[in-house]
């Protein structure tokens, strides 16, 4: 479940000093100010390349334990960057002349690895991993309002409004970051309570080279009362279960920006699946309610649209409580699109190819 990103208390940064013993102490000069056109420049020739993998190893409040097993993971992470090392260069100088990256780098350093660990599918390859981060963040970059990247990526939450539920109690939709460590996917929508603490989540990525957005995680509560809480959560939406509105949600991103493909993580290719933790829902059993197909790879392509009821193929003792249904997924529906803004320029029809286009 995504809850609030908030990285561990009292770890220390990592930079050069990771590969010192305590007390030593490690020069960080101070910079001169650059214009933007020098960062670009300085990024992408070979001394910046080495000042962005420097600096790519400060601050790693993700690296954690005593300094001697930082400086292990440190290691780890340079071996892997040169194994693939042009195409991680250039990641990292993305990163760097971007100012809404750098934002993000400094609350989330795993975002410099996340590719070099498992992600989305257990089936790609680092560099299938490394691309498709980047597609997304050169998508969300492009097409995200400034104001919401910054609220999502660098200050890790942002509320997108509320809807009454049938007991009069307040639900919020929100749009977080992935959770720390996270490898399910780059951006969360939640249905939360009216503490902003998550019900239900679905977490995606956008692939922006064919357009497609690609489902990594749908997932509700946990523990005991897991059902207990969906339960009543089902019938303050009126009837309507919780993960039927992520769905809702994920698909209205998707038409917002004219996104016509979509897939779905199948069971055997989520990234958990080796780690010993379980997967509390069937993915494939959903899928295919949905209509969904299998299509290799490890994916299920999810038709061009969801089709809801009408009101007429409603028995007509029900319709009342349907037609509250629908209105609630409308306005979260509105809810989500005014969060997006402006409806911008159609992106291209997907196409079904590449690794995540399966058939």
């Amino acid at each position: 479940m995504n809850k609030p990103n908030r990285p561990p208390a009292g770890v220390l940064g990592i930079g050069l000093e990771a590969f010192l013993p305590p007390g030593v102490y490690a020069p960080n000069p101070r910079r001169p100010a650059r214009t933007p056109s020098v960062v670009v420049a300085a990024r992408t020739s070979t001394a910046g390349a080495l000042e962005n993998l420097f600096d790519s190893l400060r601050h790693r409040q993700d690296w954690t334990g005593p300094w001697y097993k930082r400086s292990v993971t440190a290691l780890k992470y340079l071996v892997r960057s040169v194994c693939m090392s042009a195409q991680h260069r250039r990641f990292l100088a993305f990163i760097a002349v971007h100012p809404v990256m750098r934002a993000y780098r400094r609350r989330d350093p795993r975002l410099l690895e996340r590719h070099m660990h498992r992600y989305i599918n257990a089936h790609w390859h680092r560099r299938d991993r490394l691309d498709y981060l980047q597609q997304h963040y050169r998508f969300a970059t492009a097409h995200l309002p400034r104001g919401l990247f910054e609220l999502v990526y660098a200050m890790g939450h942002a509320s997108l409004g509320s809807l009454i539920a049938k007991d009069g109690s307040l639900l919020t939709l929100c749009m977080r970051p992935p959770i720390y460590k996270g490898c399910e996917g780059e951006l969360c929508l939640q249905l939360c309570d009216v503490n902003e603490d998550p019900l239900y989540s679905i977490v995606f990525s956008v692939a922006d080279s064919q357009p497609t957005l690609m489902i990594g995680c749908l997932q509700g509560p946990r523990g005991d009362n897991a059902r207990d809480v969906v339960r009543e959560l089902t019938r303050n939406l009126h009837g309507m279960r919780p993960k039927q509105l992520m769905l809702s949600l994920a698909y209205t991103f998707a038409r917002h920006y004219g996104i016509e493909r979509l897939v779905a993580i199948s069971n055997e290719a989520h990234p958990l699946r080796r780690s010993g933790r379980p997967l509390y829902s069937d993915y494939d059993a959903f899928w295919e309610e949905q209509h969904g197909r299998r299509i290799g790879g490890g994916w299920y392509a999810l038709p061009a649209t969801l089709v809801h009821k009408t009101e007429a193929e409603v028995s007509s003792n029900h319709r009342a409580a349907f037609r509250r249904r629908e209105a609630l997924r409308r306005q979260a529906e509105q809810l989500l699109i005014n969060a997006l803004g402006p409806l911008p320029l159609r992106m291209p029809s997907a196409v079904v190819a590449g690794s995540c286009n399966g058939s």
